[in-house]
């Protein structure tokens, strides 16, 4: 019986050595804490007919940083159009570039990090084109999901 004692004593202790606890109550592996790069694939399509607009331009405005507690405005007026598709990618590098608060790692590219106070980032986008009123999205990333699509509606 001591023995059986002695075995569930350590039960916690053997949990936390195996993984390490998250925010969200999860674990994830030791060899998971790696950053990650960030990115966002945006489709600009029209409600009403269904198809995407091709050379639809869209911009970083700002992002809303939890570990800095800044909403940052990108000072950059730099427009991605959008391809044949509907469709543009704002990479780590364009995300890092638009200078808008995110975390870098050492070759000037956007990432996150598993801590809690440095794993989510909301950055807002904007969808343009001559003669339509500008779209404004909000797209979140997190670490555990640092690669997002959007689909943004434009008419």
């Amino acid at each position: 019986m001591k023995t059986h004692l002695s075995f569930l004593s350590l039960l916690p202790l053997l949990a936390v050595s195996c993984g390490e606890h998250d925010h969200d109550g999860g674990f994830h592996s030791p060899h998971s804490n790696q950053p990650r790069l960030v990115s966002i694939e945006v489709e600009v399509y029209d409600p009403v007919s269904n198809g995407v607009w091709e050379n639809v331009l869209v911009r970083v405005v700002e992002a809303d940083n939890e570990w800095s507690g800044c909403i940052c405005v990108s000072p950059s007026e730099q427009w991605y159009r959008t391809d044949e598709f509907g469709r543009v990618f704002l990479d780590e590098a364009i995300l890092a570039n638009a200078d808008v608060g995110m975390l870098e790692d050492g070759a000037g590219r956007a990432i996150l990090y598993p801590a809690f106070d440095q794993d989510e980032v909301t950055i807002t986008l904007e969808v343009w084109a001559d003669t339509f009123m500008p779209v404004f999205v909000d797209v979140p990333l997190s670490w555990d999901q640092p690669d997002v699509f959007v689909e943004v509606p434009f008419n």
